[in-house]
């Protein structure tokens, strides 16, 4: 058994839009409202420290509110409690502080925009997460990792006559996801290739409660796992049934995914590596009555490191 150490490092930040200036350091609420921050510089524990630069984010929700300066270190804004969505546009990239002016290859991974409620009195932290060659440990801010992820898009099923109008405003749109984690232990044995992941963090774009209230807090904090089989090469590999979300919680992930044009080794395992993916997935979230669920497709890419 070995701890998994990948070719990428993954890179969260938190990212808000508050206008061309930085708010006090602790600005004072009025009734209703909540904070976002933003630190856009973080330093990992090899010394290495990084920064987002040239991005524009756009918020919109009960307020909208525009940032464009990003040459400061870090960012706080009010806004009134809500459902909220964040795009980052511009000419956006990434530096290391010891080499200003020098971009750092990096891919974005999060849904964008991404989605996200804020609640009265709450400080939220809103993270954008890129993939980045690199190493180490970030403080918050970016969080530069070994980690894989699962991303892509879900594609729900019409509202069937009789279902529940928990799910109605899931029904019939699709959805952008990412669930990303730091690190992985692989262990290789009896044909199959296991990945027990550290605790995961999830993603989604579009304006579903279900998913942000519930959902979203009921997977994050859980670990991952994943056992992938030999398989013919060029063949497709299908994962064991996922399920993401504490025992008990209002609402969890489910997940059956096969992951197509699969590569092996010379010993015939997987290569962990980058693959395309396809499946299905179920939002089931609990009733009075008991559980009830809603499908979709999924599509998208799984990176196991």
């Amino acid at each position: 058994m070995r701890v998994l150490k990948g070719f990428v490092a993954a890179i969260a930040l938190l990212v808000v839009a508050c206008g061309s200036s930085s708010m006090p350091a602790n600005p004072t609420l009025l009734p209703g409202e909540g904070l976002l921050e933003l630190p856009l510089l973080s330093t990992t524990t090899a010394g290495r420290s990084y920064k987002l630069v040239g991005a524009t984010f756009v918020i919109t929700g009960p307020q909208s509110v525009t940032l464009t300066d990003t040459t400061v270190d870090s960012v706080s804004t009010p806004l009134m409690a809500g459902l909220y969505s964040i795009q980052m546009t511009g000419p956006w990239h990434v530096e290391r502080t010891d080499a200003p002016g020098q971009t750092v290859p990096a891919t974005l991974v999060s849904p964008n925009p991404m989605s996200f409620t804020l609640g009265e009195g709450e400080t939220r932290p809103v993270r954008f997460l890129f993939k980045v060659e690199g190493d180490g440990t970030a403080d918050v801010g970016f969080r530069v990792d070994h980690g894989g992820w699962i991303s892509g898009s879900i594609t729900f099923d019409p509202l069937a006559p009789g279902e529940s109008e928990i799910f109605a405003e899931l029904a019939g749109t699709t959805v952008p996801f990412v669930i990303s984690y730091e690190s992985a232990v692989v262990d290789r044995s009896w044909g199959m290739v296991s990945v027990e992941t550290s605790p995961i963090t999830a993603q989604f774009g579009g304006a579903s409660e279900l998913l942000l209230k519930q959902l979203v807090p009921s997977m994050n904090g859980n670990s991952m796992h994943l056992q992938l089989y030999r398989t013919q090469p060029g063949g497709v590999m299908y994962l064991p049934f996922i399920e993401l979300g504490a025992p008990g919680a209002p609402a969890r992930l489910q997940l059956e995914l096969g992951v197509l044009s699969v590569i092996n080794d010379a010993d015939g395992y997987p290569v962990l590596q980058p693959y395309s993916m396809q499946g299905v997935a179920r939002v089931v979230a609990r009733e009075n009555s008991g559980d009830g669920y809603l499908q979709g497709v999924v599509n998208g890419q799984f990176s196991p490191q």
